[in-house]
């Protein structure tokens, strides 16, 4: 019994490490009432609303910019099977646990065609590890498009090892299918799409592959970039909120031009440098090592004159974090908010990560076994050396910046979640604490991977990878926490999921006005429409409800129902901050015998 158990060890520890993955995934699934109703989440649901017959476009157009389609595809399935969005919201964050596993399954293959001569138990943990980062826990209890976008990027990283190894049309094809699904999942996948041109460019001009694969590597790309182009197109005419720059490359048009001036090479040095140093805190250097991985692969292929197994990974790999960077970091530019500091700038603008994590997981499997391969010499001292200065040299700029800005409470947690360890310690934004966990952390792997007998390396290498684990779990659930679960919570507090329920009883086909509150909190807006997936809710000010009609609904601000004059306003429901009326007197005469409540007319309020 025990020697088969001993024989299937490693198929246990598969399922063992995918249900932890999948656990951790959707942790909070019980408390997942309702999209948090980010704009970015509204969009990827509006789309799939709009590919089953539903109009949501007012609310779209009137607060949205452009967004990609490549999640709602995702999520479209979910309309057809139930219209309940506490339902369909579940299903979304179930469909993120099973996301992470395949993520998890990808990785392991990867890990085995880089690293064939570690053990198989070996693959297994570091591959674990490097799915229970902290930043992929966090983002799977949100029904956005991340933990897909990740699936993604790690697919297209397996298949171009496939093609690397055996260079066929068929996986050509893939590749340059699977480069174009990136795109259209996420558009801040641009860095990656040029490192692949570069890629393919400089493989067919050293003449690696023929003009027959250079055209299966582009083909299938350039014809999904064109018809993305019609898509995107039609999306915006159709919801509404047409051409827009700020739909593409012309809503970064200030960015760009920012850097012909001498304050925005300032700016993106400080975003920039700001990303980088919250990416080392947050892997404990491993994306450091990662790069070094990439680049002494290239070096030795250089030195050589000669490509290695895996060069061209490496090349594409180090291009293509390289260029999520940088594009994270221009996008990031805001002028205003970046050159002239305030004591409440967002801290995000310097350490928002969220944009490059979708290239991170490959560079921390590298990182991990690129530190694990280093032996006690002048060279790993060396590189030692240069991780810490250049880590320095990051803490000083972001050091100095951050000493204008006096609320340091003011950030988006859920987008730099890999450094939400820090709140263990701080209340508000922490920058020595981060510094002190990393380096003490980090100290921690050196004296694992590098100090031990060779016939201990897997039992260090398991101690590292649990130690990492140790800390992503808590980092990353307590992150989702006050990134995620608080808005998911407030929404049941306050009493808006009451309300929208209780609208939900009368509506049927009569229309919905949601008017904008004083403070122009429109998100009431998205969430009223995703309650009513199949009411059309018109998004307007007060003024501009109309008042020559009766038979409807408005939700409004309980400061603005005193904008309603007339004896044909009654109040339904209502919330901490919200109300719903009801306009026209046979509908409240209709709906009256209906409801337990008492239906009062807005004239008779105080």
């Amino acid at each position: 019994m025990l020697e088969k158990l001993k024989q299937k060890r490693h198929g246990l520890f598969f399922i063992l490490f995918s249900v932890i993955i999948f656990i951790f995934h959707i942790w909070y699934i019980r408390e997942s009432y309702v999209p948090v109703i980010r704009n970015d989440e509204y969009g990827y649901w509006s789309h799939a609303a709009l590919f089953t017959g539903h109009d949501w476009s007012d609310v779209l157009s009137h607060h949205m910019s452009w967004y990609s389609y490549g999640y709602s595809l995702i999520l479209t399935p979910l309309f057809l099977f139930s219209h309940d969005i506490h339902l369909m919201y579940r299903a979304a964050i179930i469909l993120n646990g099973i996301f992470g596993v395949l993520t998890f399954v990808i990785c392991i293959r990867c890990a085995k065609i880089l690293f064939p001569k570690f053990s198989r138990g070996v693959l297994l943990t570091v591959s674990f590890m490097v799915c229970m980062y902290s930043s992929y826990i966090t983002q799977s209890q949100v029904a956005w498009s991340e933990t897909f976008l990740y699936l993604m990027v790690w697919l297209l990283l397996y298949v171009f090892l496939l093609f690397e190894n055996r260079p066929t049309v068929g996986y050509a094809l893939l590749l340059s299918t699977l480069m174009g699904g990136c795109y259209i999942t996420h558009n801040r996948t641009i860095g990656i799409v040029t490192a692949y041109f570069l890629v393919a460019l400089l493989l067919r001009l050293t003449g690696a592959v023929d003009r027959k694969l250079f055209l299966a590597l582009l083909v299938p790309l350039l014809i999904i970039l064109f018809i993305n182009v019609d898509i995107k197109t039609y999306l915006c005419m159709t919801e509404g909120y047409g051409l827009k720059p700020k739909n593409g490359m012309g809503g970064q048009k200030e960015h760009f031009l920012s850097l012909l001036t001498v304050n925005g090479w300032k700016n993106l040095a400080r975003s920039f440098s700001g990303q980088v140093w919250c990416l080392l805190t947050s892997t404990f250097g491993l994306v450091f090592f990662g790069f070094i991985r990439c680049a002494k692969q290239l070096l030795f292929a250089y030195k050589k004159k000669k490509a290695g197994r895996h060069t061209v990974f490496y090349l594409f790999t180090l291009l293509a974090s390289l260029g999520s960077f940088a594009v994270s970091a221009i996008s990031l530019i805001d002028p205003a908010s970046i050159t002239d500091l305030k004591s409440d700038t967002d801290l995000s603008y310097f350490i928002y990560t969220r944009y490059d994590e979708c290239i991170v997981g490959i560079l921390l499997l590298l990182g991990f076994f690129e530190l694990a391969a280093c032996r006690k010499n002048a060279r790993f001292l060396g590189t030692l050396l240069s991780g810490a200065g250049i880590y320095a040299v990051m803490s000083v700029i972001l050091y100095f910046n951050l000493q204008r800005i006096e609320d340091t409470w003011h950030y988006r947690s859920f987008c730099v979640a890999g450094i939400g360890f820090y709140r263990l310690f701080s209340k508000d934004f922490a920058m020595r604490w981060c510094i002190l966990i990393a380096g003490a952390v980090f100290l921690l792997l050196v004296l694992l991977l590098t100090f031990y007998r060779e016939r201990f390396r897997a039992l260090h290498i398991t101690a590292a990878c649990l130690l990492l684990v140790a800390v992503y779990i808590p980092t990353g659930l307590y992150s989702s926490v006050i990134g995620t679960l608080a808005s998911q919570r407030g929404k049941v507090k306050c009493g808006n999921l009451a309300m929208y329920d209780e609208l939900k009883k009368y509506v049927g086909e009569r229309e919905v006005y949601c008017t904008l509150d004083n403070t122009k909190n429109f998100r009431i807006a998205y969430e009223l429409q995703v309650n009513l997936i199949d009411t059309h809710v018109h998004s307007v000010t007060p003024e501009d409800v109309p008042t020559d009609k009766n038979g409807y609904f408005i939700c409004c601000s309980a400061g603005d129902m005193s904008k309603f004059d007339g004896g044909d306003y009654y109040m339904l429901t209502q919330s901490d901050a919200y109300a719903i009326v009801i306009k026209g007197e046979e509908l409240a005469a209709e709906i009256a015998p209906l409801t337990d409540r008492k239906l009062v007319n807005l004239d008779v309020l105080p």
